[in-house]
């Protein structure tokens, strides 16, 4: 029995020990004479980071998350790989440059009370760590802190950690500019705008759908490293077909993107749209079985809509005047993101059947 005793309190010992390395380790625990570590802020393994919560005050957030290796946010948006990059590097090398004056922290507090931004770290993480070893891996909120203004300067920024209680001055070393940028609570600035990114080579097929003029739909399917067969509406092959306006068109899907993300329209006149001014459908499907469809839906003048709006008519068909050069898309059915595009960069996907065959 004096042998199990003693076994369970070294076993408690090491235990507490370990704890208080790793409360050391991450900055939690800071004598009061003692320095804080100038990487206090930053999460230094942003590969295991897992989501990232970025708010302000008035309730408007962003929520990034990563699903098997890909960004998204709100949960289900697929997030712009450039920008959620430079969050991470931020995340990574954001630095305490200084810990504010203690007569300036009463109104830098008061500041950012009510102007900060609310940053929370979600990662991969161990409860705690025995001999270099993890335990009890799991998402856990490693890190939370508040980024404020710009300082006067504009090469740092006001911030707070959840835990330590003075408010801090945080930079990148190296760089000449304010962090407030990659800080960003609002959605929008996060999607990804591409609707399209696959390269000619990588195409299997390609489907056009006019609803507007039916015989001028068209199909194509890839028969070599460069050459694809042409099929009309009926799905009969088109012998004779101007090979380089194909191409031209088929290489254009290596990037193409939307222009705006329109979150807020009202149900009735979204409704009203995809009921009625649906005038083409682009499917393509990668040499993976990877499919993504564009369904594509004309825009009204502003002149169109005020007219329904005296007339009342906002149930019935759209017909038209059409706006010339913008158009709205839904991509691969989720009809609750309605985007809009420009017809000037998808000039040659728009194009009829009529279009590549020779004359």
């Amino acid at each position: 029995m004096k042998k199990n005793h003693i076994y369970l309190i070294s076993i408690a010992i090491l235990l507490v020990i370990s704890l208080i390395l790793i409360l050391f380790k991450t900055g939690t625990l800071h004598g009061r004479n003692s320095s804080p570590k100038s990487d206090l802020f930053a999460v230094k393994d942003t590969a295991s980071i897992t989501k990232i919560f970025i708010a302000d005050m008035n309730g408007e957030y962003a929520l990034l998350t990563r699903k098997d290796n890909v960004w998204y946010v709100q949960d289900s948006i697929p997030a712009m790989p450039i920008r959620v990059s430079e969050l991470l590097s931020t995340i990574r090398n954001v630095a305490l440059q200084q810990t504010v004056a203690k007569t300036a922290q009463s109104n830098i507090n008061k500041m950012m009370s009510v102007n900060a931004v609310k940053v929370e770290i979600y990662q991969t993480a161990p409860k705690f760590s025995l001999f270099g070893r993890g335990f009890f891996n799991k998402e856990r909120l490693v890190k939370t802190y508040y980024m404020g203004p710009a300082t006067m300067d504009n090469m740092a920024n006001f911030a707070i950690l959840d835990g330590f209680d003075e408010p801090c001055i945080v930079h990148i070393p190296g760089f000449k500019g304010f962090l407030t940028p990659s800080y960003s609570f609002k959605p929008v600035d996060w999607y990804n705008c591409d609707l399209f990114s696959t390269k000619i080579t990588r195409i299997k097929i390609l489907q056009v759908q006019d609803f507007e003029t039916p015989e001028n739909s068209f199909s194509v399917e890839k028969a070599g490293s460069r050459f694809f067969t042409l099929y009309d509406a009926q799905h009969q092959i088109v012998a004779d077909y101007d090979t380089v306006k194909l191409l031209d068109m088929l290489a254009e899907y290596r990037d193409k993107n939307y222009e705006l993300f329109i979150p807020d329209m009202p149900k009735e006149r979204k409704d009203s749209i995809l009921r009625f001014n649906h005038f083409k459908t682009i499917t393509l499907e990668d040499v993976d079985g990877n499919k993504t469809t564009l369904d594509m839906y004309r825009k009204l003048t502003p002149d169109a809509f005020y007219l329904d709006a005296i007339l009342g008519r906002e149930d019935e068909v759209d017909d038209g005047p059409y706006n010339r050069d913008k158009f709205y898309a839904v991509l691969n059915g989720n009809d609750k993101n309605l985007v809009q595009c420009q017809y000037f960069h998808f000039d040659r996907q728009l194009q009829p059947l009529s279009y590549f065959l020779k004359h």
